[in-house]
């Protein structure tokens, strides 16, 4: 049985203010999911990364 995960609740502007902030490198390819989508949506050859990561856990 697959749970069912709450739907991303990001805007793009947050997104972009992310990959700003922290630097990331254009060649990461880090993109914004379609609206709808979840986690566990991530395309191949991706991960998912929360904000959690960077803001509390220091990433």
């Amino acid at each position: 049985m697959v749970a069912e995960l709450p739907p991303l609740k990001w805007s793009g502007e947050t997104f972009d203010g992310l990959i700003r902030n922290f630097r990331f490198p254009e060649n990461w390819g880090a993109r914004y999911l379609d609206e709808g989508q979840t986690a566990a949506d991530a395309p191949a050859g991706y991960i998912t990364l929360f904000w959690d990561f960077f803001s509390a856990g220091n990433f």
